[in-house]
């Protein structure tokens, strides 16, 4: 009996046909507008772009590079080269992640003391996930 009367008072909200259409074209008003700003400016992007030169002689950018020496001699220089740029790509990678993981700990920090009234589960969150972000 107890089933019965409880399955007779629960009722699912019901949304009619016209509510439905509502919402999807509420969200394809704001979707498609923005990926076809997204594309306009990556064609803006690439348009300028493409009208950088990239001939080292006409820029005055000629080294060692860029002479008629042979190329056994030149796999060094382009190796020191290399490895040059990519240390010096991940110092700033490795700058900008330290600090994004420093504010985003800030971030969960107040919210998760806020949340449970605890500056100790506050901490304890944001130190683990700061452990997992360094370690990982």
């Amino acid at each position: 009996r107890f089933c019965r009367e409880r399955d007779q008072t629960r009722r699912e909200p019901t949304f009619s046909i016209q509510e439905k259409m509502v919402e999807f074209g509420l969200v394809d008003e704001i979707i498609v507008p923005s990926c076809i700003i997204g594309l306009l400016a990556a064609l803006a992007q690439f348009l300028i772009i493409r009208k950088i030169s990239l001939d080292p002689e006409k820029q005055g950018l000629s080294t060692s590079l860029t002479s008629g020496e042979a190329p056994e001699k030149l796999v060094p220089e382009i190796y020191a080269k290399i490895m040059d740029g990519a240390i010096q790509f991940l110092k700033v990678e490795y700058a900008i992640c330290t600090l994004f993981c420093l504010a985003f700990s800030l971030v969960i920090y107040f919210l998760v003391s806020w949340g449970t009234h605890s500056s100790t589960q506050g901490g304890l969150t944001a130190g683990a996930f700061l452990t997992g972000a360094f370690t990982s």
